[in-house]
C-alpha cells in the first residue's frame, strides 16, 4: 500500500480537520504532524490519531467534526467520505430495510451539549482506544430492569456512527425489547427471524446515519434462550463481524435470564450496567460471578444515575 492510499481521507479533507485542530485549538505544527504520523502508521482516521495521540479531548474532536459537517452543508459529508474510503477488508453493506429515526429518548442524538452526550463520547473514546484491527462485538449487560442498558446501547451505537464507522445495533433483549420503541419502529422482523433464517430487510437503515444500522429483536414463538444459544445465531454473528467495524448488542437482565449469558461468550467482550439508586451490590457481585463462567472480557462498568 502507498503512501497516500494509507490516508482514509481525501486531501483536500484531509488537511481540513488538521488544519481546525491548529486554528482553533492551537496546535503545534508538530503535534499536527504527530497526529498525521498516527494516521499513516495505524491506519486510522484523523479523530481516532487525536484521540491516540491524548492531545484533544472528546469534546474538542466531537466539535472539529461538527465544523466540518457545517462547512460542508451536511452533517455527515465528511464523515460518509471518510466510512467508503475506509481500507479494513470488511464488506460493504447494503442495508435495504426502513429507515427509523431516533427517537426523543435517545438524548445523544438530539442534544450534542447535554452532560450526558459529553459522558457518552467520553465512553466512545475509551472504546475506541480499546479497539483493534478486528470488530469490536459489545454486548451490554446488567443485573436487573431499568438500568439503563437498552439506552445506553442506542446511544453508543449513533456515537460510532458519527465517526463513519460501520456499526450495528442488535437488540437481544426478546423478553422485554425496547430497541424498536427508542427508533419509533415496528418489530415485526428482527434477529428471531434473522437466526430461524436469513430474512432481506430485517436490517433498519438509521436516519442521518448512514454508517449505522438496526436489528430489532422481533417475534418468535421459540425460547430465546434457545434461539440465542442456537449455531445459526453463532454463524450469524460471525457474518456481521465481516460486515461491521462495531456491533452493540443489548441484552435482558443476568439477574432473571441466561441469555445475556450466552451473547456475551459469543461477544467475548461485555460493558456492564448498573443504576446507583436500584442495583445491589449482591446482585451486581453475582452477576460477575456469572460473566466469569462466560470468560468474555468486562471492558468497564457504567453506573447509571441518569
Amino acid at each position: 500500500m502507498s503512501a497516500d492510499e494509507s490516508i482514509y481521507l481525501p486531501q483536500d479533507l484531509d488537511d481540513e480537520p488538521i488544519e481546525t485542530l491548529v486554528n482553533y485549538y492551537g496546535l503545534t505544527k508538530e503535534a499536527a504532524n504527530r497526529v498525521k504520523e498516527i494516521m499513516r502508521n495505524e491506519q486510522v482516521q484523523w479523530n481516532e490519531a487525536a484521540a491516540l495521540s491524548g492531545l484533544l479531548t472528546a469534546a474538542q474532536i466531537e466539535e472539529v467534526i461538527q465544523r466540518i459537517a457545517l462547512a460542508h452543508g451536511s452533517p455527515t459529508s465528511g464523515v460518509i467520505e471518510t466510512a467508503l474510503r475506509r481500507s479494513s477488508g470488511r464488506q460493504v453493506v447494503k442495508v435495504e430495510g426502513p429507515q427509523v429515526k431516533p427517537g426523543p429518548q435517545l438524548v445523544f442524538a438530539h442534544d450534542p451539549y447535554n452532560e450526558r452526550s459529553e459522558k457518552i463520547r467520553a465512553l466512545r473514546t475509551e472504546l475506541l482506544l480499546l479497539s483493534d484491527a478486528s470488530a469490536m462485538i459489545l454486548a451490554i449487560v446488567g443485573s436487573g430492569p431499568a438500568e439503563g442498558r437498552s439506552l445506553l446501547a442506542a446511544e453508543l451505537a449513533i456515537a460510532f456512527g458519527q465517526l463513519g464507522r460501520r456499526t450495528l445495533l442488535v437488540d437481544a433483549d426478546m423478553r422485554k425489547p425496547c430497541q424498536h420503541l427508542l427508533f419509533q419502529t415496528s418489530n415485526t422482523f428482527g434477529l428471531a427471524q434473522s437466526i430461524e433464517g436469513p430474512n432481506r430487510g430485517a436490517m433498519c437503515r438509521v436516519a442521518g446515519l448512514p454508517s449505522t444500522s438496526l436489528l430489532t429483536a422481533g417475534t418468535s414463538s421459540s425460547n430465546p434462550l434457545e434461539l440465542l444459544s442456537d449455531q445459526r445465531f453463532e454463524r450469524l454473528i460471525d457474518t456481521w463481524r465481516k460486515q461491521f467495524e462495531f456491533i452493540i448488542i443489548d441484552t435482558p437482565p443476568v439477574g432473571r435470564f441466561a441469555d445475556g449469558l450466552n451473547v456475551a461468550a459469543l461477544a467475548g467482550r461485555v460493558l456492564v450496567v448498573s443504576r446507583s439508586v436500584s442495583t445491589s451490590f449482591k446482585d451486581l457481585k453475582e452477576m460477575l460471578r456469572r460473566l466469569a463462567l462466560t470468560r468474555s472480557q468486562v471492558l468497564g462498568a457504567i453506573i447509571n444515575d441518569f
